[in-house]
């Protein structure tokens, strides 16, 4: 997962609504101590947008035998911490969270979410990671696709 990438993001307001394109970024990830990975997101060079900085860091833990991710994120202001329930599977590693507020999503103000993360295996210089959103205030609480980063190594 070493290296640079290009990064196209998409988010969802909502689970009935098309997407709505981001500003595409540059993610940096490196390793550190050979323990575990940092990356830094930003906007990518050129783009008229606001800025932003994302700041992430992904391990194993041979302890507790699972996946840990923790992220900030200049965008909202709340850290996100984040485990993984079984570190044996293949494919996509899953990692839960706990709770927030965001202080507006769609139409709601204040909403309070749980989430989940999805990191996909990297394949052909590509890799997705996705963040889904469940809703705790909705009597039909349904979880949602709310973030897609598409993820393209840089040459």
């Amino acid at each position: 997962m070493v290296g640079t990438w290009r990064v196209q993001q998409r988010m969802w307001p909502a689970g009935d609504v098309q997407a709505i394109a981001l500003p595409p970024a540059l993610a940096r990830r490196r390793l550190v101590g050979q323990s575990f990975l940092e990356e830094t997101m930003e906007l990518a060079p050129g783009s008229k947008e606001a800025p932003f900085t994302r700041l992430a860091y992904f391990n194993y833990n041979a302890v507790n035998q699972q996946y840990e991710y923790v992220s900030m994120d200049t965008r909202a202001l709340q850290m996100m911490n984040e485990k993984s329930a079984d570190a044996t599977a293949d494919g996509p590693i899953t990692l839960y969270g706990g709770s927030f507020v965001a202080p507006a999503w769609g139409d709601a103000k204040n909403a309070g979410f749980r989430y989940r993360r999805t990191i996909a295996p990297i394949a052909h210089d590509s890799q997705t990671v996705r963040l889904y959103l469940t809703p705790q205030s909705a009597a039909n609480a349904r979880e949602f696709l709310a973030f897609e980063y598409l993820y393209a190594r840089q040459r």
